[in-house]
């Protein structure tokens, strides 16, 4: 694993690299800042990432910070070299990729506020672990946070198992892309013929299955076919941790460490039965059967507060794009602030929030209005305070209770998946203009033939044929009108096909307001997926 010389299984089948958004510094410095850390504000930091392949994670956070300086260590040369084009091609200051071991990571590289290694920890051999963690204690500033990502039993018993099964099959070929092919032709093989009907094992294996079946060829043959594939309890790589002077701060996904989130029995029994926060994160993974955890390190002997307040909200920024669930008897939202009337807001992921209490509806109804920009408490208190006194539901300003009651609700809100918390807001807009412009790095993106981008706020944003198409002319000097001629030539040339219900339309004057209409829907789509800048 040391020798950068030998051609890696990476080298071989690059494994796709993406931006994460659970490991940006920004949603690290959000949780260490809940448990009551300074870290380094994220605009003016340093961040190193292990494995990072071709930049794919890397790379779009140093577009996004270029007040920050970022350091990327890779084995693969091919990835290395693809991720080093990137960054000449978008002329980069702020970020390296070093072809280089984890092993080979020392002093020499510097102290780091961030450091992060998702999808690594598990697929190497002990002694790089152990180096991992090295480096996340002597490399990592007083007040940072190291991010690793690992698999964890007993979730990964089930698919460890599945894996044992595919290395028996496949131990027979020779070549990669045969081995990849006998894989999925074995787990075709039981899914088709294994009995469910009353079968528990045939139920259980049937689920992973289908979640096997749908991985890409790179992901199943580093997820499941490489020669290491290590997962432990949550317990074990806590103890490993604190070999090396680390503790643990928190999960990517706060709400994951709540208990709250069990029924009342559950949630009181492991309040009785365990005595830290070790042991109660490693029972509610056996209530959990989980497979999979993104685990925050700070320094030992830092302190903590562990009891969110509203308190906890001071500071950070506040979005959602939750919307409220209408009743369909009357078609509208006449009741929506109403006090005492109970109404649920739900994101695209069907994360839900109940209130009745009109200060926290109005709240996230400006929240979803102001998607996906954030705010801050104090105009989000002003803004829902001025759209109770405009429909007469509060007269006046609220008083410290209510206000006090709004912060509390954000932060179960927050618990839930429905609001996002921030440090740090990126520099997109949330209005279409009259010439759009593109986030240079998507149209950077989709010019190398990516069907998907990354988004200023860290995410990977699907893009469709017509998307692709549109997202390179958005440079800032075509108006509607522009637009749509560009488009229109694509139609007649043949590079577009206009669709309707998926048949394609032939009628010119039906072209024509399908093409309007499909250039609207995409502009408010990478307006509201933050794609879109000044």
């Amino acid at each position: 694993m040391t020798n950068t010389e030998n051609q890696t299984s990476y080298d071989e089948v690059p494994y796709g690299s993406h931006a994460f958004a659970q490991s940006h510094p920004d949603r690290l410095a959000t949780i260490g800042r809940l448990f009551g850390l300074a870290p380094a504000p994220i605009t003016q930091c340093r961040v190193l990432e292990l494995g990072c392949a071709s930049g794919g994670n890397l790379i779009p956070m140093a577009f996004g910070l270029p007040g920050s300086e970022f350091v990327g260590v890779d084995m693969s040369a091919r990835q290395v070299a693809a991720g080093r084009k990137i960054i000449q091609d978008m002329n980069l200051k702020n970020i390296r990729i070093e072809h280089a071991s984890i092993m080979d990571v020392d002093a020499a590289y510097g102290a780091f506020d961030y450091i992060i290694c998702h999808g690594v920890f598990s697929w190497v051999p002990k002694d790089v672990q152990d180096k991992i963690l090295s480096v996340a204690s002597a490399n990592l500033t007083p007040r940072g946070i190291a991010y690793v990502s690992y698999n964890t039993y007993p979730g990964w018993h089930m698919r460890g198992m599945l894996r044992h099964m595919m290395l028996y099959h496949i131990k027979q070929f020779k070549g990669t892309q045969q081995r990849i092919d006998q894989a999925k032709a074995l787990i075709d093989f039981i899914a088709r013929y294994i009995p469910t009907e009353n079968n528990a094992y045939g139920l259980l294996l049937k689920n992973e299955l289908n979640i096997i079946k749908r991985t890409s060829d790179w992901y199943l043959f580093h997820d499941h076919l490489e020669e290491v594939n290590e997962p432990v309890y949550f317990h074990q790589f806590a103890e490993q941790a604190m070999s090396y002077s680390l503790q643990y701060l928190g999960e990517s996904d706060i709400g994951t460490m709540l208990t709250s989130r069990f029924p009342k029995e559950v949630a009181e029994t492991l309040k009785k039965i365990n005595k830290d926060i070790i042991s109660t994160e490693q029972y509610m993974d056996f209530l959990r059967n989980r497979h999979f955890r993104q685990t925050l390190l700070c320094h030992k002997g830092v302190p903590l507060k562990r009891n969110l307040g509203s308190g906890n909200l001071n500071g950070l920024l506040i979005a959602s794009s939750a919307m409220p669930d209408i009743d369909q008897k009357t078609g509208g939202a006449a009741d929506l602030y109403s006090p005492g009337v109970a109404k649920s807001f739900r994101t695209p992921k069907k994360q839900t929030i109940t209130s009745n209490s009109p200060l926290t509806k109005a709240g996230l109804m400006i929240l979803r209005e102001n998607w996906p920009h954030a705010l801050d408490f104090d105009t989000l208190s002003d803004a829902a305070t001025k759209r109770l006194n405009e429909t007469q539901i509060l007269k006046g300003k609220p008083t410290e209770q209510n206000r006090q009651m709004l912060a509390t609700d954000l932060l179960q809100s927050y618990t839930a998946n429905v609001i996002e918390l921030r440090t740090w807001q990126g520099d997109f807009v949330r209005k279409v203009s009259e010439r759009p412009k593109a986030s240079p790095l998507a149209a950077y993106q989709i010019g190398q033939g990516e069907s998907s981008v990354v988004s200023l706020r860290h995410e990977q944003v699907p893009a469709d044929p017509l998307t692709q198409h549109l997202i390179p002319l958005l440079d800032g000097t075509r108006d509607r009108a522009t637009l749509f001629d560009r488009m229109s030539e694509m139609i007649i040339n043949g590079t577009l096909k206009a669709q309707q219900d998926n048949q394609q339309i032939k009628d010119p004057e039906m072209i024509r307001k399908s093409l309007e209409e499909d250039i609207e829907r995409r502009l408010a789509y990478l307006a509201g997926a933050a794609l879109l800048v000044e």
